[in-house]
């Protein structure tokens, strides 16, 4: 069974993963795939220099900074960079998925609504929060300014629609505690399903 986590903005998906990794579960993390395709050795890279020009560092790397630069403030070129990577994210993913022998598989992909890839998976788990918990969190976490953080969590697909297409959702504004008590409930919910898929 293929689970895909996602989540609104601070909500705790990472560590959220964190804890199924912790519980010997096999987690792909898409965002981590997503920084080695811009490795000058990576085919990714080169497409993304061949794109958006000056973009690389001296050894053939995509400068990070100077790619959100070139992208943050134009929705079309943003659009055009994930159109390049997310292709290889995928592939990043299915490659992972049949390396491993487990019946639970998980992949933690922040932006799988934006990137409409709800049919790679059996099941999509949303670890939401609140709006003042996710302002607050990145605030303190992130060192955001109020703005900054604002402007984030608006930037995002409203809570509500991902809350709609998600199967399950996980409400994360209490302690750490709460969300291990959250994983050890939907590892239970995933069980049961799994018995139900076979």
């Amino acid at each position: 069974m293929r689970i895909g986590i996602t989540g609104t903005i601070a909500s705790g998906k990472t560590t959220f993963s964190k804890m199924l990794r912790q519980r010997g579960m096999p987690v792909f993390n898409a965002d981590q795939y997503a920084a080695i395709c811009l490795y000058g050795s990576h085919p990714c890279a080169k497409v993304i220099a061949s794109e958006f020009g000056d973009v690389c560092m001296p050894n053939g790397d995509i400068d990070h900074k100077k790619l959100a630069a070139a992208v943050f403030h134009d929705e079309r070129k943003r659009k055009r960079l994930n159109a390049i990577v997310h292709p290889y994210v995928i592939a990043g993913m299915e490659h992972f998925f049949s390396s491993q022998n487990g019946r639970l598989l998980f992949a933690e992909v922040p932006l799988l609504f934006e990137a409409g890839i709800e049919d790679h998976f059996d099941c999509i788990v949303l670890i939401t929060c609140d709006k003042d918990t996710a302002i607050m969190r990145m605030m303190h976490d992130r060192g955001y300014s109020k703005e900054e953080a604002l402007a984030r969590y608006a930037s995002q697909i409203d809570p509500q629609i991902q809350k709609q297409k998600a199967d399950i959702v996980i409400e994360n504004n209490g302690t750490t505690d709460d969300l291990n008590h959250a994983v050890n409930n939907l590892m239970k919910q995933l069980r049961a399903k799994e018995r139900h898929h076979a």
